[in-house]
């Protein structure tokens, strides 16, 4: 047995140099290409119709449908991704033949190298094909790959979900510059996607769950939420890290107030944020929520950004958060959107500065007290008179060219600015 254990200890050590050598022979001195994130969401507004498409897929879901996407789209979107994470840079090339996507990850600095280039070759054709993946130098047969990857998502998910994923792409059609997707019916694949999340679901944060499940019952019995007007969300807040305060410690401040925030993105901003917590509404098969959406500033909008960056910043990035407010702007400049926002991007930049100050451990405790039972919006809201909004593209372009631009840059930096002078980024408690 001991001479066995020797085996399978060296086969096992052979098989990580193995790998650890051709990560570091894959690590390349400079990135397989260059793209700028600002040019590319500047067809962001583009995305708008390919998100129409999947809603209408998803509420047809009984037919097949046909999903038509866009180089720009595309690379609108790895913009974005380029945005949320600065060390990703990436760029899809379709023509009628093939479509190239392009990927390069910036390593922190280090003696060997700065880059992982990928670069993956996507055949048209009946399903999902990939003629090859190549990394630095080493190239995989992208059939052999996408099968790895399936087997391992199916593993990990206890079901067969990855490849009734890959399997719901009937066949394939690529354009210049454009590639359609035909998709089979979605209703069996969407109920047994619900049924893994659900599995899935049962091994999350328990703690979590229950103080979210604590706080969400206190704010559902709040008299100021029975009230037939809107109530400005600070009347929520006040109660709500009263409450938090009372359960805590400076030591367990953060988990206690990621919760509350966790409890008041359900309430305040959509139920589905339950979702990602597990089972926290008080009665079965009912929804606590307001009579009314609370506001900010006298607009429920601004309520939506600010309660909705918060969540994302408790569940993600701080750079995702803010990646997805300013990305949802740029599609709003599209003549039936409402327009470029930098108000709603302020209450977004606002909202994820809340939970970052609010979850980390040495400030927690001190937001705790500067909120508790405070009920002014001015404590954790920023001014946002003289920040130009309901810019439809060409007005945009026309202030302020495109994203990253010195003009862009500063309304960027005054919206910080005024989120960072707020009183609850001031860690002295009166």
């Amino acid at each position: 047995m001991f001479k066995l254990f020797k085996y399978l200890a060296l086969v096992f050590v052979i098989l990580l140099v193995a790998m650890l050598g051709l990560l570091i022979v894959s690590i390349e001195s400079e990135p397989q290409f260059r793209a700028s994130s600002s040019q590319q969401v500047n067809h962001a507004e583009s995305v708008k119709a390919l998100m129409q498409q999947l809603r209408t897929s998803v509420i047809h879901r009984e037919v097949q449908q046909n999903i038509s996407i866009t180089e720009n789209q595309l690379n609108s979107l790895v913009g974005f991704a380029q945005r949320a994470r600065k060390s990703l840079q990436g760029q899809v090339h379709i023509t009628p033949k093939s479509s190239k996507i392009l990927v390069s990850y910036t390593l922190p600095p280090n003696p060997i190298g700065r880059f992982i280039n990928i670069e993956i070759l996507m055949l048209p054709g009946a399903g999902i094909q990939f003629d090859y993946v190549k990394v630095g130098p080493f190239l995989i047969p992208g059939q052999y790959l996408l099968k790895s990857v399936i087997t391992l998502a199916n593993w990990y998910t206890r079901s067969d979900i990855a490849t009734q994923f890959v399997e719901q792409v009937e066949h394939v059609t690529m354009h210049s510059q454009t590639m359609v997707l035909t998709m089979r019916p979605l209703e069996q694949f969407l109920k047994d996607l619900n049924d893994v999340k659900q599995g899935l679901g049962g091994s999350g944060d328990e703690a979590l769950r229950l103080s979210t499940a604590y706080y969400l019952k206190n704010l559902a019995e709040l008299d100021v939420g029975k009230k037939p007007r809107p109530q400005s969300l600070a009347k929520f807040m006040g109660p709500l890290f009263r409450w938090a305060r009372y359960r805590s410690t400076y030591e367990t401040a953060a988990q206690e107030n990621k919760a509350a925030i966790m409890a008041l993105a359900i309430f305040a901003g959509h139920h589905r944020f339950a979702n990602l917590v597990g089972d926290v509404q008080p009665e079965d098969g009912k929804v606590a929520l307001p009579w009314v959406k609370p506001m900010l500033q006298y607009r429920s909008d601004l309520n939506q950004h600010f309660v909705f960056s918060a969540a994302i910043k408790i569940l993600s990035e701080q750079g995702l958060s803010i990646a997805i407010g300013e990305f949802k702007e740029l599609m709003d400049r599209s003549q039936d959107g409402s327009g470029f926002s930098f108000v709603d991007l302020a209450a977004d930049v606002a909202g994820v500065e809340f939970a970052r100050v609010a979850t980390d451990p040495n400030s927690a405790w001190f937001v705790q007290q500067k909120l508790a039972d405070n009920y002014s919006e001015s404590v954790f809201f920023p001014i946002i008179k003289g920040l130009p909004e309901g810019l439809r593209k060409a007005e945009f372009t026309k202030q302020f060219g495109e994203v990253d631009s010195p003009e862009y840059t500063k309304m960027v930096m005054e919206i910080n600015h005024r989120v960072s002078v707020l009183s609850i980024h001031n860690h002295e408690v009166n």
